[in-house]
């Protein structure tokens, strides 16, 4: 590697630099240590050179010791519009009865930290889950205090970003709390219940809040679950589902579209039911099953009132369970499983999410655990894990989709033809399950950074859980190729340009990091302590637009929490320019894998482009520059444009009628009582959202019109159910992967490794103990995730219907 010796005029200023940052570390606290070594900005002719291993520099850092605060657990949460103003929350959580938590603020991106612990007046906030943000407002932040179970709650609540803290009493025993995702004044919550002798317990109630904590009032008696409406719904819409708390099946789902004043009932009996951004699930024990058998129904609005349809799928929907995988590009997956297998079918809705064709067999869910990942860097792309051996541990192999499950593909390394190495399998989910890689983070991409995707993988025909090495994209999974050996924990800032990434070990004991800062090309490594640390992990801004990059760990002797931050742009020449970025075509296929419509760049019929800085150069960029500008452009419509329509199975790419349906089934596609004919497929149908022209479209959007008549009618529900006591036959689950008015992932990190938690994006927590789950919206019921309602026919909700007030009372 080759560098550039730094100029006579940059030495000097460089030294009144270092003379100025040493003055003022003379009169700061010994908590703060700075390291300014002597660095040299990374020329570009070390760019066009990478050597591997990583060579040496040395980063520009700052760290920070949080004086006396060694506590199992640290919470870490961003707020402001820019994300300049961090939280770290420090509890105890291994004592019968915890001690007060510490609370640390930083305004400059988490290089300096001041002690406000007197803000909280000595409570104990809770260790999980206990720093809430407002998805609505960047400012507005919430703090649970830790009590017994049974007295009122203690909550802390912020509108400026931390500047004061409002101590309030809910009067409730506070269990969870649900923000609007876009009015920040308007809350929900559900009080906590008492266990008692012979696993009776109390009732759980729901409250509302419309001054963002300051009051309170009950709105439902009894509640399970809640949440609030969806896309199309109002503002002011609450779903609640509600009834005996010894007897699940009793229940009842109702809708307030005034913010709890009236209430509509919807369904019932129910036991669970699932909000997504566009649909609403509920299942429907079927009229007369022998078997118990079930239909999912899902809802979007229509005007003033929800409909209800029965989706459908292939007969063999009826053999297993169901959980909804993802939702968030307008249409549903929904993967099918086969009774105690651990493997079925992975299908895709339309964007009513009402008909569903298959998109994989043998996709693997194995005891509640998937690989189904969705790139946030690249539309309508998603990977995931299917098994050729017939179990859901054996053979295991990685497929990714570049449309939206429309066809999928194994995973390719660049470069390389004609060996079983060329394929790529992603660790995820599945592997963390084997004992060696629980610490191993699964797959990371972002919005910012288009076409970047890190994981970690192996090579080989099959998944291999005893290797795991860095593997890396930046055409969005086309082709991958390998840039760190070993298990890292890794992060990407400066909208993908720049990837940090830290070594674990077997004792977690660490000094050095390795970084890239043109999108994995190349490789450096720099020592970010003089001592190793218990390192915990490794994070960027939420947006991972900055180039600051924060390590958290713990010193390893007394326990004392630990923070590094990087500043990389002190080693960058330059400020990027226009002439240092290029356009880049999202899907412009480039591989042996490539779908027909995708070597123009197409996707569902247009083409995008967009501005990213080029790979060659070393610069810092000027977010204005890179902002995301987004062109499409339309295309001609071909094969990949189509997918096999409900009752057809694709094969030998041709998709022809599924022999394992019965006629009547794949004929009863849109009778209604009011339609005496409808459309009749041909076995393709265009994919949701597909906006191409001319092409080949008039091969494959064709059907032809059928007569009704003897056709079963009763795609959805004409009346409330009326109630049916129902044993648990065949186990319906729903479990949705980007989890409703959550944004992204947060990282749960403790002490003894790193595990995921659901949280808002900008979110962290380290910890020495194991980790609960996230507060759920559901009663922790062994079977809370079970649905159940019944009568598969037409519900249409009637705006003149009465129901009675989920909740009579309140205060």
């Amino acid at each position: 590697m080759s560098f550039v010796q730094p100029s006579m005029m940059l030495a000097i200023r460089i030294c009144i630099a270092m003379c100025i940052i040493g003055l003022a570390a003379s009169v700061e606290s010994s908590e703060w240590k700075i390291h300014r070594k002597a660095r040299g900005a990374v020329s570009q002719a070390a760019i066009s050179k990478c050597t591997m291993p990583p060579t040496e520099l040395t980063v520009p850092s700052r760290q920070f010791s949080f004086s006396n605060e060694t506590g199992e657990s640290i919470e870490i949460e961003w707020l402001g519009s820019k994300s300049r103003t961090m939280f770290v929350l420090c509890s105890y959580t291994k004592a019968k009865t915890p001690g007060p938590s510490a609370l640390w603020t930083s305004r400059d991106g988490g290089q300096y930290y001041y002690n406000d612990t007197s803000k909280l007046h000595k409570a104990p906030i809770r260790s999980d889950h206990g720093m809430l943000r407002s998805p609505a407002d960047p400012y507005r932040a919430i703090l649970i205090a830790s009590v017994q179970v049974g007295v009122s709650s203690i909550i802390f609540t912020t509108s400026n970003g931390g500047n004061t803290w409002r101590r309030i009493s809910t009067g409730f025993s506070l269990d969870s709390i649900l923000f609007h995702p876009t009015r920040a004044n308007l809350l929900l919550a559900r009080s906590n219940r008492l266990f008692r002798r012979k696993q009776h317990y109390s009732k759980q109630h729901l409250y509302l809040s419309q001054d963002f904590g300051k009051k309170w009032k009950r709105i439902v008696n009894d509640v399970y679950k809640f949440a609030w409406g969806s896309t199309g719904d109002k503002e002011e819409t609450i779903y609640a589902s509600y009834g005996d708390v010894h007897d699940r099946t009793s229940s009842t789902l109702s809708r307030s579209d005034d913010l709890a004043k009236s209430w509509k009932i919807i369904l019932k009996p129910l036991r669970h039911f699932l909000v997504s951004t566009k649909f609403v699930f509920a299942s429907v024990n079927r009229e007369g099953s022998i078997l118990k058998r079930r239909d999912l129904y899902v809802s979007q609005r229509s005007g003033e009132n929800r409909t209800w349809f029965r989706t459908r799928m292939p007969f063999a929907f009826e053999a297993g369970s169901f959980y909804v995988m993802d939702s968030h590009e307008g249409v549903a997956f929904i993967h099918l499983d086969i009774v105690g297998v651990g493997l079925g079918t992975l299908y895709t809705s339309d964007f009513q999410g009402v008909n569903y064709a298959i998109s994989l067999e043998h996709h693997v869910h194995h005891e509640g655990v998937t690989d189904f990942y969705a790139v946030n860097s690249m539309r309508a792309t998603y990977i995931t894990t299917v098994s050729t051996g017939g179990k859901p541990t054996k053979q295991l192999q990685s497929r990714i989709s570049f449309n939206r499950g429309g066809q999928w593909h194994p995973l390719v390394i660049d470069g390389c033809k004609g060996s079983s190495d060329c394929s790529l399998h992603i660790h995820s989910m599945l592997s963390k399950k084997k004992t060696a890689l629980k610490v191993m983070p699964g797959p990371l991409s972002v919005k910012a950074a288009h076409g970047l995707i890190i994981a970690h993988g192996s090579t080989g025909q099959y998944v291999d859980t005893n290797k795991a090495d860095v593997y890396l994209t930046r055409n969005g999974g086309y082709t991958w190729k390998k840039v760190l050996s070993g298990i890292h924990k890794y992060v990407i800032a400066d909208l993908g340009k720049l990837i940090v990434a830290v070594p674990i070990t077997a004792t977690h004991l660490q000094d050095t990091l390795y970084y890239s800062e043109n999108f994995g090309q190349c490789w450096h490594s720099s020592k970010f302590s003089t001592v190793k640390w218990h390192f915990t992990g490794v994070l960027a801004d939420p947006a991972s637009l900055g180039m600051q990059v924060t390590l958290w760990g713990y010193t390893p002797g007394d326990g004392v929490w630990q923070t590094v931050t990087m500043e990389f742009q002190d080693i960058t020449e330059r400020k990027c320019t226009d002439e240092d970025y290029e356009t880049f075509i999202p899907h412009l296929a480039n591989s042996d894998n490539k779908d027909e419509s995708l070597t123009e760049g197409c996707l569902f019929g247009t083409k995008e482009s967009v501005r990213v800085v080029k790979s060659n150069v070393w610069c810092s960029q000027d977010k204005a520059l890179s902002e995301v500008k987004v062109t499409s452009t339309p295309c001609s419509c071909t094969r990949a444009d189509f997918e096999c329509d409900y009752g057809f199975v694709l094969v030998n790419n041709k998709c022809v009628k599924d022999s394992d349906m019965p006629d009547n089934v794949s004929l009863a596609m849109q009778c209604s009582k009011k339609e005496q004919r409808y459309k009749q497929s041909e076995g393709y149908r265009r994919i949701p959202g597909d906006r191409c022209k001319g092409g080949v479209a008039d091969s494959y959007d064709k059907w032809d019109w059928a007569d009704c008549k003897g056709v079963a009618a009763g795609n959805a529900l004409d009346k409330p159910v009326a109630k049916q006591h129902t044993s648990a036959g065949v186990v319906f689950i729903i479990l949705l992967a980007c989890v409703v008015f959550l944004v992204g992932v947060g990282v749960c990190l403790r002490r003894n490794g790193l595990c995921v938690r659901q949280g808002f994006k900008g979110s962290a927590r380290y910890s020495r103990v194991p980790v609960s789950s996230p507060p759920s919206t559901d009663t922790d019921d062994n079977d809370d995730t079970l649905l159940d309602v019944s009568n598969p026919k037409t519900l249409r909700e009637d705006p003149a219907s009465t129901s009675e007030p989920p909740a009579t009372n309140g205060h």
